[in-house]
């Protein structure tokens, strides 16, 4: 148990993680706090012991880790802009543009698409160096963590716009 709420809390911290260092990459003069690099330095001794990797085993899949969490992030930066963009185009009251719509749908299925060969090709990086059972547990490792991020982003999305709901009255 001490093990999943390490893992839910380090999976809310390393989107945080980025963020700040996003941010301390655009302000001059500041560095990221080395807080956030000892978390995910004791997230990946947590996930090494959890599933008996080997230093090499270890340091293999923070290198495979980097390179395709990249390449999500980049997937979800774009899932987002086309999702804001299809909700535009479908307001209540606005005639949609069809050609528009349905180019956004295509390319959110397309994007739907390159995310599973993303998680495809990630797996069979990942069965050069890990057993099909160590494989098996950081893919469910990372979805419960996807999991949990996502249903705290919807509660805070949720008490944000209940705060702006009654700021307005």
């Amino acid at each position: 148990m001490r093990v999943l709420r390490l893992l839910c809390v380090l999976l809310i911290m390393t989107p945080l993680h980025v963020a700040l260092a996003q941010r301390a990459d655009s302000t001059p003069g500041q560095r990221p706090d080395s807080l956030h690099q000892r978390m995910g330095d004791r997230f990946a001794a947590r996930v090494q012991q959890e599933l008996g990797l080997t230093n090499d085993q270890a340091a293999k899949l923070r290198a495979s880790s980097q390179t395709y969490g990249a390449r999500r992030r980049e997937l979800r930066t774009k899932e987002i802009a086309l999702r804001e963009a299809l909700a535009a185009q479908l307001r209540p009251g606005v005639a949609a543009n069809q050609d528009s719509v349905t180019k956004l749908t295509d390319a959110l299925l397309d994007l739907r698409v390159s995310s599973a060969q993303t998680s495809r090709d990630e797996m069979k990086e990942l069965a050069k160096y890990l057993n099909p059972v160590q494989r098996a547990r950081v893919l469910l490792i990372r979805e419960r963590m996807l999991r949990r991020f996502e249903e705290g982003h919807s509660r805070d999305a949720m008490r944000g716009h209940r705060m702006r709901g009654h700021s307005s009255m």
